[in-house]
């Protein structure tokens, strides 16, 4: 491949779900969709194993909950001063 010196770039849109999909199965995880009347598509998408459920709205979103679960870990929440930092820089709660 030829470097163009232009870095990757992903943008979230209808080519990523099955590469979020697959990229969930390689975690382990077993996925399937339900139903669901609180969501704008009428749908969610849950991941699963013995241990751990996400569930989200859609795939990217889903795959976004599980990465943030491998680095956070159980203790995912922010703390109060990383909550402070963020709204410090972004200025959004």
């Amino acid at each position: 491949m030829e470097d163009t010196g232009l870095k990757p770039t992903l943008t979230d849109a209808g080519n990523t779900l099955v590469p979020a999909y697959l990229a969930i199965l390689q975690r382990g995880l077993l996925v399937h969709s339900e139903p669901s009347a609180i969501t704008e598509s009428g749908t969610v998408w849950i991941a699963e194993d013995a241990d751990r459920q996400f569930v989200a709205e859609d795939l990217v979103m889903l795959l976004g909950l599980i990465a943030m679960y491998e680095s956070r870990g159980p203790n995912w929440q922010a703390s109060d001063g990383e909550i402070d930092r963020f709204i410090a820089e972004f200025g959004v709660p």
